[in-house]
């Protein structure tokens, strides 16, 4: 009897057994495993949207287009395109008419130029570092945290990451620190990027300020010697000076206007006294631009800011612990910025006194 009452319950559309209804059907570990199904979701949304941006999909989407139309043009399949808008359009980036497709007003800005090969960018070093994450974890790497990375795909795509604050910190950040725009401007102008990686941000820079020299500070050779390529193919070999050499044993004083120290890729004890030096190397009256990863809080999104910042090195040197750093180090005029949307970076702003 019980046996039976087991098989009927089992049966598609039967009654549960005790008269139960669906709702109250309870199997161990379901919510955990539907909370994995969820997450596998994400993933393939994210790799939908680095698809469509990648392929050039989005670039088509200026005016409503058929996945047909599309096809023609991008040579892809109108099938899995048609499939891949249609996960867009459920993430709210792309809007459906009649069998048509076009971008969001928003995301209309993403689909091309600058901003398209800065998202990309950082789509693709998200997935590359999350697969490194897992690799790291599987071989059992006891020194799996740390900015270790060599492969040059990963760090093209994070340097060109690296960019997008420039033209904010033009249009909204300098303005508001005092004698920077007239530094940033004359002929004399002298920017400090620590970290520099492969160069971008440097490079930014100096587009971005027609006199400005930089010098970039980078550890890892494998890093500045696409730098050094990066550099040269910019043609601003004459403007930017790519040294081997910690923020720690920075030697230079009172020569720069500015210096930019994302201290999420230095342990505590290096950022300390990296921010000391960086202070004896800015001119009186100089300023220097943090950024911070680590975030405090429950939820997803701070905890993976930090299993992020671990990765990158400075684990959790949260914003209020660079400020102090900043103070102890004898900074004045020490501000954490507020957090900008979309972007996980902490800014933090201070200035070597005036003599």
């Amino acid at each position: 009897m019980d046996v039976e009452r087991e098989t009927q319950a089992g049966r598609p559309g039967a009654e549960p057994a005790g008269g139960a209804s669906e709702a109250e059907i309870v199997v161990p570990g379901a919510q955990e495993r539907q909370r994995i199904f969820e997450l596998g979701t994400s993933v393939w949304a994210f790799s939908a949207l680095a698809g469509a941006l990648e392929g050039g999909i989005l670039d088509e989407l200026g005016t409503p287009q058929t996945p047909a139309q599309i096809s023609e043009r991008t040579g892809a399949s109108a099938a899995l395109i048609g499939a891949v808008l249609d996960v867009l359009a459920a993430l709210d980036l792309v809007q459906v008419a009649g069998g048509a497709f076009v971008c969001t007003s928003g995301m209309s800005g993403y689909s091309s130029g600058r901003k398209k090969e800065i998202v990309c960018a950082d789509l693709r070093a998200t997935h590359l570092m999350t697969a490194e994450l897992t690799a790291r974890l599987r071989a059992g790497d006891a020194s799996a945290h740390g900015w270790r990375y060599s492969d040059p795909e990963l760090l093209q795509a994070w340097g060109v990451r690296s960019v997008e604050p420039v033209a904010v910190w033009a249009e909204r950040l300098f303005p508001a620190l005092e004698g920077i725009p007239e530094a940033l401007e004359a002929s004399t102008a002298r920017f400090l990027d620590v970290g520099t990686g492969v160069g971008h941000l440097a490079i930014a820079m100096c587009h971005q300020f027609p006199t400005l020299r930089v010098v970039g500070l980078d550890p890892f050779e494998t890093a500045l010697e696409l730098a050094r390529r990066n550099v040269a193919e910019a043609g601003l070999g004459g403007r930017i000076e790519l040294r081997p050499q910690p923020v720690q044993d920075l030697t230079d004083e009172n020569h720069y206007d500015l210096a930019w120290v994302p201290v999420m890729f230095l342990p505590a004890d290096v950022a300390a006294r990296g921010l000391r030096r960086v202070r004896a190397a800015l001119r009186p009256g100089g300023w220097v631009v943090l950024g911070s990863l680590a975030a405090e809080g429950d939820g997803l999104q701070p905890a993976v800011l930090r299993l992020v910042s671990l990765l990158f090195g400075s684990g959790r040197l949260f914003p209020h612990h660079a400020a102090e750093m900043l103070g102890a180090a004898e900074y004045e005029s020490i501000r954490v910025l507020p957090a900008a949307p979309g972007v996980p970076i902490r800014m933090l702003v201070a200035r070597r006194p005036p003599d």
